[in-house]
């Protein structure tokens, strides 16, 4: 598919302008794109650049992808995660579990997530013990200062699909 119109009638289907479309997704419609790890752009006989969905693999094997998180710049690599993956956080003895759908996000907001649903588990809970409120909040702190970017932690996706995928995937 072509880049242009399609990025046009996205912008105009639910943004103002394409400026405000531009200041939501960080950039042009084509950046976008080439920042998805499922998607393909490239410059068709004309110039014009066009993309393509990347369908998974059937015959892809399980595969364990593990990315060292060393600076605050690797919390911004993309991540696809299949439906039937799993996230660990080895240093944190942490995982976030199978969805049942796929989930594209920065490794940031992987782990920001998981904060938000352990916060969202004990807040305002009354049938919990203290005990068990406080080992999850220290998790929720523990995966906090992973956020902060200053110590180097493994983020490790175990797909039994093989249909995860990093991008920029150099070094994983």
């Amino acid at each position: 598919l072509v880049v242009t119109p399609i990025g046009s009638m996205v912008c105009h289907l639910w943004y103002e302008d394409e400026d405000e479309f531009e200041d939501a997704v960080g950039g042009s419609f084509e950046e976008f794109l080439k920042v998805l790890p499922h998607v393909e752009v490239r410059q068709n006989s004309q110039g014009a650049a066009e993309f393509r969905v990347l369908k998974p693999d059937p015959g892809a094997k399980p595969s364990k992808l593990t990315l060292r998180v060393k600076d605050r710049a690797d919390l911004w690599r993309v991540l696809f995660k299949a439906p039937d993956a799993r996230i660990e956080i080895p240093q944190l003895e942490f995982e976030v579990g199978q969805a049942n759908k796929r989930h594209i996000d920065s490794v940031y907001n992987h782990i920001s997530n998981a904060v938000w649903n352990l916060s969202s588990h004990i807040r305002g809970r009354t049938d919990l013990s203290e005990e068990y409120i406080a080992s999850v909040a220290a998790t929720i702190d523990g995966l906090n200062d992973l956020l902060d970017g200053e110590s180097p932690f493994d983020f490790v996706v175990h797909d039994p699909t093989g249909f995860s995928v990093f991008k920029p995937s150099v070094g994983v």
